[in-house]
């Protein structure tokens, strides 16, 4: 079957005209969002999550269920992490390591859905999610009305109905190990019992973005990428030559991605350009103010934002 015979579950003009709240419409000290090396002492964020505490601020992990219900009142659409843990499920978290967001180090994939279920994110009530309980939430009028403490809040925020809500999308990005083929698959089975869902997948690991396009050719799929060559990590994991191929997509020839995933200071890239005018798609991440994301949507990219509201501007502290 040619590419373009290839009937897609969404368009890519369901995906767009919507704001994409990064890991959900969170909000938690800057502290927590750094990058840890070697886990060691207390995390970083410890001191920040007590002076807010003290001061009544309001705090909203990423990626989690409340996160994700403030993105849906909103009228947002969320972009998302997903692994496959050792006992098959799919959390929803960011990282490898469980240490940046709960304090505890060790791998999330190592873990069972009992004590993944059991941690806790910057010394909240906040849990760890399951890709099935953002489902539920994207695609079910009741959960559409719920509060973000779990309980129904009535009516929905101004402009923004209950039908509408039921339409929201999601950008579902699989954090491939050494596992891809597993997590794709269990992905999928999962959100084909949602078959009113609107979303797209992306990965930066290309055997992802392969997988679907040979097992799953009606999914919109997406390759997430950024100038590998500015990492001095990724040089000395993968030596220059490969650094470079990654970067300029040299594995989207046989991949075919429906759309590039790129960080917003690398889309004006000539490489980039070139791609988008072949007609691949243009997502870009992370937004974090108005002027950004007029200038992606001029672009007619799609945005990931996070640590301000495009509607009302910057967040206030709570």
């Amino acid at each position: 079957m040619k590419r373009h015979q290839i009937h897609k579950n969404n368009t890519w003009e369901n995906l767009s005209g919507f704001r994409y709240a990064h890991r959900g419409l969170y909000h938690q000290p800057k502290s927590a969002s750094r990058k840890v090396g070697k886990p060691a002492g207390e995390p970083v964020w410890q001191k920040d999550i007590e002076d807010w505490k003290a001061e009544r601020k309001r705090i909203v992990p990423e990626n989690t269920m409340t996160a994700f219900c403030m993105a849906v009142k909103h009228g947002f659409g969320s972009e998302l992490d997903v692994h496959l843990a050792k006992d098959g499920s799919l959390p929803v978290f960011h990282d490898e390591n469980l240490f940046r967001m709960c304090g505890v180090d060790g791998k999330i994939e190592d873990l069972t859905k009992e004590r993944i279920g059991e941690l806790k994110l910057l010394d909240t009530d906040c849990r760890i999610p399951f890709l099935e309980q953002v489902l539920d939430l994207y695609t079910s009028p009741a959960a559409a009305c719920a509060r973000p403490d779990g309980r129904c809040g009535g009516g929905a925020v101004e402009g923004n109905s209950c039908e509408d809500r039921l339409h929201l999308p999601l950008i579902i990005e699989l954090k491939a190990e050494k596992n891809a083929a597993a997590l794709c698959a269990a992905v999928m089975e999962c959100i084909d019992r949602y078959p009113s869902l609107n979303y797209c997948i992306e990965s930066f690991d290309p055997r992802v973005t392969l997988w679907l396009k040979k097992n799953r050719p009606d999914v919109i799929r997406g390759q997430l990428t950024e100038n590998f060559c500015r990492s001095k990590e990724a040089v000395a994991q993968w030596g220059r030559i490969l650094t470079f191929g990654m970067w300029c997509g040299a594995t989207d020839i046989i991949t075919r991605p429906d759309f590039i995933s790129s960080r917003y200071r690398d889309r004006r890239n000539f490489i980039m350009r070139l791609r988008h005018r072949m007609g691949t798609g243009q997502v870009n991440w992370t937004i974090r103010n108005h002027r950004q994301l007029e200038r992606v949507d001029q672009e007619g990219g799609l945005s990931i934002f996070e640590r301000f509201i495009p509607a009302k501007g910057p967040a206030p502290d709570r």
